[in-house]
């Protein structure tokens, strides 16, 4: 899966988005540098130690200052055409909020931007600077955060996210993946709503992050299992639909053993117990379960391969039924 830059903050600040994320998301990185970093909160320090979701990166000069030179262009023109621009931003006139010192509340760290994004804020007074970096308005900010996570993005092959719906219009325009408006991640975070028992925020980190080491394996196939619905998503698939899919696991390989001529009631329990079993793939194993089947030839094999094939699926839906037991 693909790594993804999650901007403009150094952390989400919604505990429950970052909760979900230690159910599903593969990793992501925040964009932190190497002197801010004791800044974090107790939490993500511990997610980030104790798994593989979070990673820090530290901005290089060069990415900072390709960052600049992007968001001078960006800005610039919209102060030129500030009314055809402002609804990007949800605003009627959005060089007016951006001019007013009072809006001036959100902290950029210095080793985020060079010397001439600096120059060009104060020079046009819509933000100033201090001891830290530059303070300005949210808007802007978010408008600098996206070149900048655009620019490492790039070089590291991966995406950008965002859990701020405030400038949606923006990301949307800008083609950043909203990672709270996105229908595959609203989708995911349905299913794992109907699964797990209890609320999220009622589960303590640490139990989340005990329960995804756990599963590492089977949040991959699960996300697997999503990827290969995704047409369907966008056609109006529903999450209990999704899940209700995964109560059929045996009905292929049924099917393949009535085309060998065997009659369903001979199965012997060991067939569905290694079914079952995603880590029971060992060859031997299979012979041994399938020799008692009298099964010879090519229907051995034939049944072999459709358990390799559907491992993903029957992967999923153990991860399903472990949700469903996660207090």
């Amino acid at each position: 899966m693909k790594k993804y830059i999650y901007y403009p903050n150094f952390e989400p600040p919604d505990n429950e988005w970052l909760k979900f994320a230690i159910l599903y998301l593969d990793k992501f990185e925040s964009i932190i540098p190497y002197n801010r970093q004791h800044l974090i909160s107790d939490d993500y320090k511990n997610i980030k130690d104790k798994t593989d979701l979070v990673d820090f990166f530290s901005p290089e000069f060069y990415q900072s200052e390709q960052a600049t030179s992007k968001a001078i262009y960006e800005s610039e023109r919209i102060l030129t055409r500030t009314y055809d621009n402002s609804f990007l931003f949800n605003r009627v006139n959005v060089l007016r909020d951006w001019k007013n010192p009072n809006t001036w509340d959100y902290q950029i760290y210095g080793e985020k931007f060079s010397y001439n994004w600096a120059e060009f804020c104060e020079r046009e007074k819509i933000g100033i600077r201090n001891p830290d970096g530059i303070r300005l308005p949210k808007s802007l900010a978010f408008l600098y955060m996206t070149h900048l996570a655009k620019v490492i993005a790039f070089e590291r092959n991966g995406d950008i996210i965002t859990d701020n719906l405030e400038f949606d219009r923006y990301t949307s325009y800008s083609k950043v993946k909203s990672i709270n408006s996105n229908h595959r991640d609203t989708f995911i975070r349905g299913v794992i709503k109907l699964q797990v028992p209890r609320n999220i925020n009622a589960i303590k980190f640490d139990r989340l992050i005990d329960f995804r080491k756990a599963n590492r394996d089977l949040i991959k196939a699960f996300n697997s299992e999503i990827d290969k619905v995704e047409n369907s998503i966008s056609n109006g698939i529903s999450e209990q639909q999704f899940i209700d899919n995964y109560n059929y696991t045996y009905r292929h390989l049924t099917s393949e053993i009535v085309t060998l001529g065997l009659d369903i009631a001979t199965i012997p329990l060991a067939f569905y117990a290694l079914a079952n079993n995603v880590t029971a793939l060992d060859q031997e194993y299979l012979k041994e379960s399938f020799q008692a089947l009298s099964i010879i030839g090519g229907g051995y094999y034939g049944i072999k391969k459709s358990l390799y094939d559907r491992q993903d699926e029957r992967m999923c839906r153990k991860y399903l039924t472990r949700l469903h037991h996660l207090r």
